[in-house]
């Protein structure tokens, strides 16, 4: 057998004849030519092969790869605060794989792939499948911050946030005011009953629904003053449930997309997308933003039946798979932050995204969820009332002041009490736990 292999060219061979017992042959006798490798990825050699998957994370942001796994799920916390906006498009890392790979075959200490050894050669890399994991950039961002501060770096002088960089820059250069997120909840009514909801739809004794004329009327006043939104959402509860969302996307598409980056909606899943919805979501370039928390609620049929719906449309989409949440404590188990600590707080946490409801411009939309559902007074400065606003540039500067946190008392009434989202808040629970 191994000389008829070596005839057809499929392997050099070395010190062995006819007479050769095969128990004598040792693998250091024999080598696989190019077309003996060939013959091995068709089948058509005789012998085992073996298969090992690798499931490797991988940084979009830092196009960097990450092995310790476990540690950067966890990261994955759910808020998303970085948008990816084609996950399909994302290059394959292969260069980055294949150098890994590399790494570790020259280190001879290394006992992870045990069949990856210095005589090896990688012929390809092929990916099987992949996933996106959201990472809380936030945190990265002002842990960023700090080891900067620690090189001399000054805070709003050599360094910012691309949101203050952005409506600073427009308003500068262009005086134009411009803002990075905008959500705008449309019902509180949800199919699920999250017991760490952030917006604290559980909580809420009398349900909500907002019609698409109510929604239109909030952005009037809101663009009566900004020029620009670089990214609009529409969120609930479950914003499915408003059986007005295909007509509000129409109507704000048709009055304001020339003004809007990218609308979307962000939906756990658990509705189908109506005929309607989707034609509607095609003409306005909707991206549809999946929350996944089929890990803890029994729904992963339904929630795949979704994103193909969206899929099969052509239709931009992020699934988002939260592992864990920040626990806010409120309004459950209150934290209680010193006067003078408050405002740093609240910076710690610094949403890039802001809500707008009810004809007011909230820097935390979570304080509009806590006020809507009885569970805390808001005060004048927690939200810009745009209803009173005169339309000058004072009243555009005041909406930029605002969403920079610059607040006439230093902090939004809520932040006394709610853990938020920054890096000082280290209680975390799990996802989408149900009450």
């Amino acid at each position: 057998m191994l000389i008829s292999l070596q005839d057809i060219g499929a392997i050099n061979i070395s010190e062995i004849d006819d007479e050769t017992s095969l128990n004598d042959v040792t693998m250091d006798k024999l080598k696989l030519t190019k077309t003996g490798r060939d013959m091995q990825l068709q089948g058509r050699l005789p012998g085992a092969t073996s298969e090992e998957t690798l499931v490797i994370y991988y940084d979009v942001a830092t196009e960097t790869l990450k092995e310790e796994v476990n540690s950067y799920k966890e990261q994955s916390t759910g808020i998303r605060v970085i948008d990816i906006d084609e996950p399909d498009e994302v290059d394959f890392p292969e260069g980055a794989i294949r150098e890994w790979l590399i790494t570790i075959q020259k280190d001879k200490r290394h006992k992870k792939l045990s069949w990856l050894t210095p005589t090896t050669e990688i012929k390809s890399v092929t990916q099987l499948n992949s996933e996106i994991y959201w990472r809380n950039i936030t945190r990265n961002v002002e842990l960023v911050g700090k080891d900067l501060e620690k090189l001399g770096f000054i805070s709003g002088e050599n360094f910012c946030s691309m949101e203050q960089f952005l409506t600073e820059w427009f308003w500068k250069y262009k005086k134009k005011a411009c803002l990075m997120e905008v959500h705008s909840t449309i019902t509180s009514r949800c199919t699920l009953k999250c017991r760490h909801c952030n917006m604290f739809m559980p909580y809420y004794k009398e349900q909500i629904d907002y019609t698409a004329i109510d929604i239109l009327a909030d952005l009037e006043l809101l663009f009566r003053h900004v020029d620009y939104i670089v990214s609009y959402r529409l969120l609930g509860g479950e914003p499915l449930l408003n059986k007005e969302l295909a007509d509000m996307i129409e109507l704000i598409g048709q009055k304001y997309g020339d003004r809007i980056g990218n609308i979307g909606i962000i939906t756990n899943g658990t509705l189908l997308p109506s005929e309607k919805l989707i034609e509607v979501s095609k003409k306005y370039d909707i991206k549809y933003d999946f929350s996944d928390y089929t890990d803890v609620v029994d729904y992963k049929e339904r929630f795949e039946n979704a994103v193909q719906i969206v899929s099969d449309a052509n239709l931009r989409y992020s699934v988002n798979r939260s592992l864990r949440w920040c626990d806010f404590g409120f309004p459950v188990n209150n934290r209680m932050y010193d006067f003078d600590k408050v405002r740093e707080h609240m910076l710690s946490c610094g949403p890039i995204f802001h809500g707008l409801n009810d004809g007011k411009y909230y820097y935390c939309h979570v304080s509009w969820s806590a006020d809507k559902a009885k569970l805390l007074k808001t005060v004048p400065d927690d939200y810009v009332d745009l209803r009173v606003l005169n339309d000058d540039e004072n009243a555009k500067e005041m909406i930029l002041e605002h969403s920079k946190g610059n607040l006439a008392k230093g902090f939004v009434k809520l932040c006394k009490i709610c853990g938020g989202c920054g890096n000082d808040n280290t209680e975390f629970v799990k996802a989408a736990q149900q009450m």
